[in-house]
């Protein structure tokens, strides 16, 4: 990825707070905090979807990104590719990330985090209840 491309990636996505964009599986991923809520693969961006939120990209005509493992077996993301109209409306674009970074919050993967965070600032060994005599 360019640094110009990066750059027009936080900056279109900067009404949602502060932007960062990292590598991940071998693309590079759109984060608003902790929560990765976006893709981009070939420079086409992917958001994060659940069922509900998946019906208005498939309504839109959008794919989902896909992958190959080594053994040859084909993967479908939770990542689909924004519809081409979201470039030219950039506060539906952002409305429609925003929706991807609330699901990203209530993913699996953000739930795990946030018990092995909550685990790693406890202090000392549990607490365990003394049996009576």
């Amino acid at each position: 990825m360019t640094p110009e491309y990066r750059t027009w990636l936080i900056e279109m996505f900067a009404p949602l707070g502060e932007i960062s964009v990292r590598r991940v599986f071998g693309y590079n991923g759109l984060y608003l905090g902790d929560a990765m809520f976006g893709l981009v693969a070939a420079e086409r961006i992917y958001l994060k979807t659940n069922e509900a939120s998946r019906q208005a990209f498939e309504h839109e005509g959008s794919t989902a990104l896909t992958y190959t493992t080594g053994d040859g077996e084909r993967h479908v993301t939770s990542y689909w590719e924004i519809p081409g109209v979201l470039y030219d409306e950039p506060e539906k674009l952002v409305r429609w990330a925003r929706l991807a970074h609330e699901v990203a919050l209530n993913s699996s993967t953000a739930k795990r985090r946030q018990t092995r965070a909550i685990k790693q600032t406890r202090i000392g060994p549990p607490v365990r209840k003394q049996s009576k005599p």
